[in-house]
């Protein structure tokens, strides 16, 4: 009903103490509630025209289950968080929900090959530890985040700011990576109900159920005004911890991150950071490094830094520009492989 959200709705509930009971109440009694006369006028035009049990049986019909705040599968993590949902519309494995550890991972929907390159591997290695990763299904950072996970064998949470129909599901190519998400025991949610199309209000309330839903949240290469940056905001309001992923001072999506860290954010160079941050041991032998193998140009520097060098004098010994140095430097890092020693001076590991 247009006008009658979540403190309505929990109005109603604490005046009648059941929502059936609201629902049948009179209009005299409905006044007598505390919700605000828009409110009531709304439920007052629109309820002759539904009835519940034919809601509930299309519901049933798409394959979508409704879970309340009462529900034991409703996210603990979401209690915590001002304005929580009252209710989640869910298509996929509920169960994982409830589950933890569980960690939130966006950035732009216009990434560049080295920040789609990070989140995949970032999120393999925290899918090894026994992460279930939450992301919003956009295009970019935060597809690869699902994509990855699911190709990890792991668990992921897309949180939409539509219905979770499929119809619904934006944007439109991402439909399949909704569908193949909740087949491998992820799943799909929205506080929206089936239908409701994605329109721009409804991203920021998306981006704090991401980040309440998280222990913290992992922005990968984001423009400072974006929505991965207030799905960051949110989580400090949350009091949940933000970690950041640097880049390329030449790049315009890590302005983000870099004024993430700026502001006191975790700087992440490898999956290790995150978990001692998380107070969760770091196991090489299940999760290892991100990955061994190394580009063409990673390889390049990788060789020459057996002394500690800084990004002119790799430029001068390779020929490399100064983009390209900078964003294998940051995959070295990531890899573990080499080492800031500061003073834009690395050194290899290993």
């Amino acid at each position: 009903i247009p006008g009658v959200g979540p403190a309505t709705i929990r109005t109603l509930k604490s005046h009648f103490g059941t929502w059936e009971t609201a629902w049948h109440a009179e209009e005299s009694a409905l006044a007598s509630s505390g919700i605000t006369s828009l409110a009531m006028q709304a439920i007052s035009w629109k309820r002759p025209s539904i009835n519940p049990d034919r809601e509930m049986e299309n519901l049933i019909r798409g394959g979508i289950t409704l879970i309340t705040e009462e529900d034991p599968y409703y996210p603990p993590l979401l209690y915590e968080i001002p304005q929580p949902p009252v209710l989640l519309y869910c298509r996929g494995e509920i169960k994982i929900l409830s589950k933890k550890p569980i960690l939130a991972v966006v950035g732009t929907r216009r990434p560049t090959n080295y920040g789609l390159e990070v989140t995949e591997k970032l999120v393999m290695e925290l899918v090894d530890h026994g992460f279930i990763i939450v992301s919003g299904l956009a295009s970019g950072i935060d597809s690869r985040a699902h994509e990855a996970t699911i190709d990890a064998k792991g668990k992921t949470v897309a949180v939409l700011g539509s219905g979770v129909n499929h119809d619904s599901i934006f944007p439109p190519e991402n439909r399949g990576l909704a569908r193949r998400l909740a087949e491998s025991g992820g799943v799909v949610i929205s506080e929206y109900a089936p239908g409701t199309p994605a329109v721009k209000e409804h991203f920021p309330a998306r981006n704090r159920i991401i980040s309440g839903l998280s222990q913290g949240v992992v922005v990968i290469e984001a423009r400072e005004k974006s929505g991965a940056l207030i799905t960051a905001r949110f989580a400090l309001e949350q009091n949940r911890d933000v970690f950041a992923i640097p880049g390329s001072i030449f790049t315009p999506t890590t302005a983000g991150p870099h004024a993430l860290i700026k502001e006191g954010a975790k700087l992440v160079t490898s999956s290790r950071d995150i978990l001692e941050e998380l107070g969760i041991e770091y196991n090489k032998k299940e999760g290892g490094t991100i990955n061994d193998e190394l580009g063409r140009e990673e390889q390049l520097i990788w060789n020459i830094l057996e002394e500690p060098l800084t990004v002119d004098m790799i430029k001068a010994a390779t020929s490399l520009d100064t983009q390209m140095i900078v964003s294998s430097l940051s995959m070295l890092e990531l890899k573990g492989r080499i080492k800031n020693l500061g003073g834009d001076t690395y050194q290899k590991i290993i």
